[in-house]
């Protein structure tokens, strides 16, 4: 009796490839440096230069220009991207499965979100998740916050399912619905000499220490610079945790601009204060080749929610405005 072949075979010339040696790639891809790139996944460099060199002799094609500021992807890298990013979304999706399995819960559904945190009580993501859970009880949902600049990565990499974000243009291979437009209020502290008026303007807010999360906000900074800029201020920024803003404004360290739906967490030493005209987009971000059934109801529950909040708080929150085809 013959033994039957397994479905899948290597050869000489169709190696294995680890997914260590695809995200090693993938990180110098996105960071343009082999340095950056290494502290970004928390390795040593020579060991990622390694890597990524191990990857080329398996691939047998140069994947880098490497300068002596940088590394630009060659014409082959730039072909690989995306075959790397998909491999790594379905390595990370065996794995879920698998545990599942071993942890008994086999048929259950793990949905991963990406949110900026942390988010009130009462805004999009809390609200969302509510009315998601309710109507998906056999869905588990998992929360992690992400920097601004590492979402996509982590969605396209098969790490996270969907991403609340900031950011509306999505990479290639990624699918974003624009939902809601949320005013932006200045965050000041109980005492503040303009605590308790009606507005604040951007450059009322530049002699001040501007307490924001640089790194892990960089999309809503663009909008607030911008604003700066048009107003012919400069800012005094000092980057701070997003966890940390509003008590070290409260302790009267600087002044911060946040979400309007921030004073839901009704914090009692600090005032929100409306910086008019100012409006950050939030969008649903997922991967355009993911069927999940979960993650399509998410997407209608995050559209449904948006539609909700702005009927129901208007001064916090407006549908999002979409710009006119070209």
């Amino acid at each position: 009796m013959n033994t039957p072949e397994p479905p899948f075979r290597t050869t000489p010339s169709e190696p294995d490839v680890e997914p260590r040696l695809l995200r090693a790639f993938l990180a110098v891809a996105r960071e343009g440096h082999f340095g950056h790139a290494a502290s970004s996944i928390g390795v040593a460099q020579p060991a990622l230069s390694r890597q990524v060199q191990q990857l080329e002799r398996l691939l047998g094609v140069v994947l880098f220009d490497r300068k002596p500021r940088g590394a630009e992807l060659t014409p082959g890298g730039r072909v690989i991207v995306p075959y790397a990013e998909r491999a790594l979304a379905h390595n990370h999706r065996l794995v879920r499965a698998a545990r599942s399995v071993a942890t008994g819960r086999e048929g259950s559904v793990v949905l991963t979100v990406s949110a900026p945190l942390p988010g009130p009580p009462g805004g999009l993501l809390a609200e969302t998740l509510r009315s998601f859970r309710t109507a998906h009880p056999h869905v588990q949902v998992s929360v992690t916050g992400l920097d601004d600049h590492d979402e996509t990565a982590a969605l396209v990499g098969g790490r996270v399912d969907a991403v609340l974000t900031w950011d509306e243009y999505p990479a290639d291979g990624c699918a974003s619905e624009a939902l809601i437009e949320e005013h932006t209020s200045a965050l000041l502290g109980r005492e503040h000499p303009k605590a308790r008026a009606p507005e604040v303007t951007v450059s009322e807010l530049a002699d001040e220490p501007l307490l924001f999360p640089l790194r892990e906000r960089g999309h809503c900074w663009a909008q607030l610079q911008a604003a700066a800029q048009a107003a012919r201020v400069g800012l005094n920024v000092i980057p701070t945790a997003p966890s940390a803003v509003t008590d070290l404004v409260a302790a009267g360290l600087g002044v911060s601009a946040v979400p309007a739906s921030f004073r839901f967490a009704a914090h009692p030493d600090v005032a929100f204060v409306p910086i008019p005209g100012l409006y950050n987009r939030m969008s649903v971000m997922w991967r355009g080749d993911d069927d999940s059934e979960a993650v399509a109801d998410f997407v209608s529950a995050c559209r449904a929610t948006a539609r909700s909040l702005a009927a129901a708080h208007p001064d916090v929150w407006r549908p999002a405005h979409r710009d006119p085809a070209p």
